[in-house]
């Protein structure tokens, strides 16, 4: 079956937001009669009944509702991966220059992008994706106008704002020995070898304080492997290769799945926050106060 394009969804998803053929053909800038012969086409293609045609007009049936709602999710998620592509490129037009730590880049930053874009007089953003130290590095230099960090505790001399939170878990493939525990102590952890991100990652200092916080100065193993993002990570523990601790919103998918299996540590939930930092010295521009802004007007 051929597979489906981002137009049809755009399509499809038009319909059901604004109620007909022919409003979605005009919210498009296409024709009626281009709309209705890809839908026909859809309906073809999927075996499935998407609209009832009478005498009084077209609409979705139910099964083109729920269909509708999936392409505009798709739709979303597109136009947010565009938007965060291009907010890598650097050049000299850039009005914004924004640091992230991974989480945040990965998980956050696309969603505000996209509703920052739809501003009329939204700044050329420059985003550089690095650990939280690094973030730090760079805004404290100047080299970025905002940060925005998952470490545990605010870095000294710069000004933050906590936006939201995110949950440290630890997790292990399916096949693993700790798979069928319930939980395992930090005693036990701190003496295993971990899949870990490099020194300076926020998710990997958020480990290491709480294992501190109940072991005090006992002795942390060096980690069996340290690699520079958290996909390598996942992919290593996915693989079976042995524990890893990550944040909550990178292995949703994986876990839900089954693909990984969440691991309890006795002592509760490793909570950390996800907070914009910048340089109190310097004033924000517009742009920057209104990325901060609608990065703060999210759940937090």
């Amino acid at each position: 079956m051929p597979q489906t394009s981002l137009d049809e969804l755009r399509m499809i998803s038009a319909v059901e937001r604004v109620g007909s053929l022919t409003g979605a053909a005009a919210a498009l800038g296409v024709s009626q009669q281009a709309v209705s012969q890809r839908m026909k086409a859809l309906e073809r293609r999927w075996g499935l009944s998407l609209f009832s045609r009478t005498a009084r007009g077209t609409s979705l049936t139910d099964h083109g509702v729920l269909v509708a709602q999936w392409a505009g999710a798709l739709v979303g998620q597109a136009e947010a991966f565009d938007q965060a592509v291009a907010a890598l490129r650097a050049d000299s037009a850039a009005h914004l220059r924004l640091a992230a730590s991974l989480t945040v880049a990965e998980h956050l930053v696309p969603g505000w992008l996209v509703a920052y874009s739809t501003d009329a007089d939204a700044a050329h953003v420059e985003l550089t994706a690095v650990n939280s130290v690094e973030v730090v590095e760079r805004v404290r230099s100047g080299a970025d106008d905002l940060g925005f960090v998952e470490s545990p505790e605010p870095p000294a001399g710069l000004a933050n704002l906590v936006v939201a939170h995110d949950e440290v878990v630890l997790v292990v493939a399916p096949s693993h020995p700790w798979a069928r525990r319930t939980a395992v102590t930090p005693a036990e952890i701190a003496r295993t070898p971990l899949v870990s991100r490099e020194s300076g990652s926020g998710t990997r200092e958020t480990l290491e304080r709480a294992l501190r916080a109940t072991l005090g100065d006992e002795p942390i193993a060096a980690p069996a492997a340290e690699l520079s993002t958290t996909a390598a990570v996942r992919a290593t523990i996915v693989a079976g290769g042995g524990v890893g601790a990550l944040s909550a919103r990178a292995v949703g998918d994986d876990l839900a799945a089954g693909r990984l299996r969440r691991v309890h540590m006795q002592g509760g939930p490793m909570v950390r926050p996800l907070a914009a930092v910048w340089d109190p010295r310097r004033r924000l521009s517009p742009a920057a106060t209104r990325l901060l802004e609608i990065a703060s007007s999210g759940p937090r």
